[in-house]
């Protein structure tokens, strides 16, 4: 039987639905990143997204300048081309210029959020009980979110800024190109996606790989501070612990390190494979152009615009591309710090002392029945004690981690 059109419709819909569906999941801190940044600083944000604006047109008017300036030497006319040369120059200093500037803003504008980010982590683990301090996963979450506080935010605005700008400067370059023709534009930005997709790829699983090995990280932060601490150094010294602690120490670097390289290297492999493909298709193009010129049905002049743009179009795109990667690798890590900070404050409530019947005056603690069982487990940590320590007495709490020592 041959499916009807609304059939055919909802086959090709379902799995774009999907598809943009991931695509918005993927980018959904990506708002509230943007709204971190304006906070701290709007006017070193507008002038982020002013400067991006004049970064968009600076390349389209250099590249018409060129093949003006072509034209006006084939045509032998001096004085038209040292004016011409003139303007290029006073464009490529106002792009150097304009770098300059968002460098600045961005050193500005990152130390500010840096600080405001870690006064609000500070804030927020002001917030918390005693038992978040003594949960792995707690400190594992902490750890990610200090991480990722001084330039994950900034890095997502400026990657967004950038994905405008490239995406308007592609707009441009194509409407340059359109008159040469629009195949030769679409088979060229296509060719980037492949290099562009494996990007993301090994993104999200350099994600996943710094993600789960977090304990690890702070174990070999922890090896080092008590190895280079005056605080342990007697205990260290007197019980022989400096070899013990330093061969941990190279094991877990070691094997941290191989991991590290392995997915760097297949990286580096995959994508620089990849991108050969927008190479060859660029000098395709490339050599179309030459031989066009070469028959005469285009002049220099056109010649040098359409190679710029054909080059500036494919950079465009590839760069807009890769920005959306380093975006989402960005939203992934902002997770982290943005899950942690928007977790529930914990409700602290007032210890108070139950109907005390008449005792005799004593010096020293007393518990009498006492029990602790943290939130979501079954097993108490503490059950039915009843003990009494004298003023003056010397007690020792002894036993292995999670029995209960602290509580």
């Amino acid at each position: 039987a041959q499916p009807t059109v609304g059939a055919a419709r909802r086959i090709v819909s379902k799995p774009l639905g999907q598809f943009f569906g991931r695509m918005r999941d993927s980018f959904s801190y990506t708002p509230r990143a943007l709204g971190l940044v304006w906070k701290s600083s709007r006017g070193a944000t507008l002038g982020l997204l002013l400067l991006t604006l004049v970064g968009v047109a600076l390349p389209l008017g250099i590249a018409w300048v060129g093949k003006a300036l072509v034209d006006a030497i084939v045509a032998r006319r001096s004085s038209e081309a040292l004016h011409w040369v003139l303007i290029e120059l006073g464009l490529v200093a106002l792009q150097a210029l304009t770098g300059r500037l968002q460098g600045l803003i961005h050193t500005v504008l990152g130390a500010r959020l840096s600080v405001d980010i870690n006064l609000m982590i500070l804030r927020k683990a002001l917030s918390l009980d005693l038992r978040h301090f003594e949960d792995t996963q707690f400190y594992d979450q902490l750890t990610r979110a200090r991480r990722e506080a001084s330039s994950r935010p900034l890095s997502m605005v400026m990657n967004t800024f950038q994905i405008g700008q490239n995406l308007l400067t592609l707009c441009g370059y194509a409407a340059l190109l359109v008159s040469f023709g629009w195949l030769s534009v679409l088979g060229l930005v296509l060719a980037t996606v492949p290099a562009t997709v494996a990007e993301m790829r090994f993104s999200k699983a350099a994600f996943r790989l710094r993600n789960w090995r977090s304990p690890d990280t702070r174990r070999l932060t922890y090896i080092e501070y008590v190895l280079s601490n005056d605080e342990h150094a007697k205990e260290v010294m007197m019980l022989g612990l400096g070899p013990t602690l330093l061969a941990q120490y190279r094991g877990l670097g070691e094997r941290m390190w191989r991991e590290e390289c392995g997915l760097a290297l297949r990286r580096t492999l995959w994508v620089a494979l990849l991108a050969q493909i927008g190479t060859l298709s660029f000098y395709g193009c490339y050599l179309y152009i030459v031989w066009s010129a070469v028959r005469g049905a285009i002049g220099l002049g056109d010649m040098t615009l359409y190679v710029v743009a054909f080059r500036q179009c494919q950079h465009s795109f590839q760069s807009l591309l890769l920005g959306v990667g380093s975006l989402y690798e960005h939203d992934l890590y902002m997770a982290n710090l943005l899950d942690f900070l928007g977790a529930p404050p914990t409700e602290r409530r007032a210890l108070v002392a139950g109907p005390a019947g008449p005792r005799r005056e004593e010096r020293g603690l007393r518990f009498e029945g006492v029990g602790f069982c943290y939130p979501g487990a079954e097993t108490f940590v503490l059950r039915g004690l009843d003990l009494t320590i004298p003023a003056g007495e010397t007690l020792a709490l002894v036993g292995p981690n999670g029995a209960g020592k602290t509580t």
